[in-house]
């Protein structure tokens, strides 16, 4: 009887700490929901950053990469370099202007029609501009992880996009979403979709850092 009485103890005691250890993992949780939404203020807000991106696709049955740039972002001011499409790039947009860095003279050209320019490059010149979102849908905190030995929280959803090129050539977009959990902020972000016309599947990725950093971007000599 008396142990009896004892393994009843010890299976109270067990579960009350089975429970207790169930409503910290519960309660240290952030709602997904409000977690993303604030993410994607801070990141909208911030003054400056350092981002890098690139964009692989699957192009008959090969994955290639199209973009992988370096970028730094100070205001309106913009400066991107790397590779796109298979072509070095060296850009700036900066006091309204857009230059270009011909690559085999070298030299600054300063282009006429920077608002077109601006929305050929938009994606580049403005990371954030493939953050815009209509609707994020239902938002899935699948976990947490280390980025850098930093922790941050990992969330999924499937929205709605404001980009109109983005929303004209693709369908079915899937982000991932990785926000530090020390401030809320979104240190990167991967986004997949299918092409519209062709069965193919797109890859972005992108990195932010280096929050608040001055950047000396300014009109080269032309």
């Amino acid at each position: 009887m008396k142990k009896k009485g004892l393994l009843t103890l010890i299976g109270i005691v067990i579960g009350i700490v089975l429970l207790g250890w169930l409503g910290v993992r519960l309660l240290g949780r952030p709602a997904p929901q409000e977690l993303v939404a604030h993410g994607l203020q801070r990141l909208n807000g911030a003054a400056s950053f350092r981002y890098s991106m690139t964009e692989n696709q699957w192009i008959d049955g090969k994955e290639r990469t199209l973009t992988q740039i370096q970028g730094e972002k100070d205001g309106g001011n913009s400066h991107i370099s790397g590779q796109l499409v298979g072509s070095n790039v060296d850009m700036i947009l900066a006091g309204g202007a857009f230059y270009n860095k011909d690559p085999f003279s070298k030299k600054w050209v300063r282009l006429a029609n920077t608002p077109g320019a601006e929305k050929v490059f938009l994606a580049e010149l403005d990371p954030l501009s493939s953050l815009q979102l209509k609707e994020t849908g239902e938002v899935v905190l699948k976990g947490q992880e280390k980025l850098s030995g930093v922790p941050v929280w990992v969330c999924q959803f499937k929205p709605t996009v404001q980009d109109q090129v983005m929303e004209e050539f693709w369908q079915d977009f899937a982000y991932t979403l990785y926000i530090r959990q020390s401030d809320g902020m979104i240190v990167k972000a991967a986004i997949e979709a299918k092409s519209k016309a062709k069965s193919q599947v797109m890859h972005l990725t992108l990195q932010f850092a280096d929050f608040g950093q001055k950047f000396k971007i300014q009109p080269p000599s032309v």
